[in-house]
């Protein structure tokens, strides 16, 4: 039985050619992943996204025409299975938030090292979400700054009486970033639990995906 993985596919997008020449080099040093195609600007990663199907996008946020935040918004509302990295020189919060918000799964800045790269593309097909620990902090703590709740949605107790003591353990972990297997690791569950666990914690927090459940629950109280 052949027990090789097939290579996640990885898009990349940015306006600078040095920077698509070096994270080819990075790239292709890992067996495990593979380059299915460069843009160097929004509308072309767009469309690049949507006929080559990469399991992973690494996009840059500031480029000609289309930023950044837009391309994500765009790919994830066609191609909700496809996770975008925002690859960036910028060390911000504020970016950190938009990029959240936008549904990036990760948000790395350029000096990152080719380990913690490849270490993040990973993760976030694993379905983690991959932010330096003190920026994911800081950006939840923007996060919750918004109004805790619009009329008629679920207050925290109503929430807290929907989600069991284990859900409750497995969102605080996500919240922290971690991908399912390490949340697996952490609580002795398989990790086919633990992605059921995920799954149902989406559904009663109304949200579609676990990085605005770990929002959610940054809002209602539910994380730290």
């Amino acid at each position: 039985m052949n027990s090789v993985r097939t290579p996640l596919r990885v898009l990349m997008v940015d306006d600078h050619p040095v920077v698509r020449e070096g994270l080819r080099f990075m790239l292709g040093s890992d067996a495990g992943l593979q380059v299915v195609g460069e843009a160097s600007e929004g509308a072309e990663a767009v469309e690049m996204a949507a006929r080559l199907e990469p399991d992973v996008v690494l996009v840059d946020i500031r480029m000609p025409g289309m930023s950044g935040m837009e391309v994500t918004r765009h790919i994830k509302a066609a191609r909700p299975t496809t996770a975008v990295i925002v690859l960036t020189m910028y060390d911000s919060e504020m970016y950190v938030v938009e990029a959240l918000r936008a549904g990036a799964a990760g948000y790395l800045v350029k000096d990152s090292s080719r380990e913690l790269l490849c270490h993040t593309i990973r993760a976030v097909v694993d379905g983690g979400t991959t932010v330096r620990s003190s920026l994911l902090r800081q950006a939840l703590q923007g996060l919750s700054r918004v109004p805790r709740q619009a009329d008629g949605e679920p207050g925290q107790p109503e929430i807290v009486e929907r989600l069991t003591t284990r859900e409750l353990e497995v969102l605080r972990l996500v919240a922290q970033g971690h991908a399912n297997r390490e949340i697996a690791r952490e609580l002795n569950l398989a990790e086919v639990t633990v992605k059921k666990y995920v799954q149902s914690v989406i559904a009663k927090l109304g949200v579609s995906d676990r990085t605005l459940a770990a929002i959610a629950g940054v809002r209602l109280g539910l994380v730290e």
